[in-house]
């Protein structure tokens, strides 16, 4: 059964909390993009939440929630993107299968997972009309897999596409505040599977299973990986995955 967004919450950490209290750490960043701040456009499933929450981190607090149709916009934009497998398993996973423990995981057929697959392909075609349509000074594509276990590589990658500094304390507080493990306890693992969201980060209940890459080859029974590869097979090509 298709699960909806749920419920809002308002989930405080009082151990930690999502922005640096030394502000000197990001106002020069603020200062220079205050009256345009970037924006970002995620496919579903990509990590585009990790994304927009460690922009905003960076921001203090000035990204809007990311976006998953194609818009128009004289602002830097920022779009994070996935191998189109995982997104899709990770998409049925949440909006079907509704299981979030290793222990409850349920293997899918391609027949199972088609519809999502579907879904993902249209949104690699959103992806590619970034590409296409906007000045590469202008658009900047974040690959899940480069950074998701290493924050710095983003950092580095960030401040070369806006022109930044994000000092080392920032980076630091970075990969201490969004990191997976935190992350789950804090949010995705506190909230009722599936039913409820954080209203701040948009994280919401059960958001999270492995965050790994090639989590497809294990919840698709593998008599149907070939299927799934030549379904993304243009897309993958294009993005630099391996089939």
């Amino acid at each position: 059964t298709k699960v909806g967004r749920g419920r809002k919450w308002n989930i405080k950490d009082t151990s930690q909390n999502n922005f640096v209290e030394d502000k000197t750490l990001v106002n020069d960043i603020v200062e220079k993009y205050k009256d345009n701040f970037p924006k970002v456009y995620g496919v579903p499933r990509s990590g585009s939440t990790l994304l927009r929450n460690i922009l905003n981190t960076i921001f203090d607090g000035n990204i809007k929630v990311q976006k998953h149709d194609y818009f128009k916009t004289d602002a830097k934009v920022i779009c994070s993107y996935r191998d189109f497998r995982d997104s899709t398993i990770s998409q049925w996973r949440i909006q079907k299968a509704g299981f979030d423990k290793e222990e409850d995981a349920k293997v899918a057929t391609f027949g199972k997972i088609e519809e999502n697959a579907h879904r993902i392909k249209s949104q690699a075609g959103t992806l590619k009309q970034f590409k296409d349509r906007y000045p590469s000074n202008q658009v900047y594509f974040a690959r899940y897999e480069d950074y998701h276990d290493n924050f710095d590589i983003l950092c580095d990658d960030l401040e070369k596409f806006l022109d930044i500094t994000i000092k080392g304390q920032l980076r630091k507080f970075l990969q201490r505040t969004w990191n997976k493990k935190r992350i789950k306890k804090i949010y995705s693992d506190s909230l009722e599977a599936f039913q409820g969201y954080d209203e701040q980060t948009e994280i919401h209940g059960q958001h999270i299973y492995k965050g790994k890459v090639g989590t497809w080859k294990e919840l698709l029974q593998k008599n149907d990986h070939k299927m799934l590869n030549e379904f993304f097979q243009k897309e993958l090509l294009e993005w630099g995955y391996k089939i």
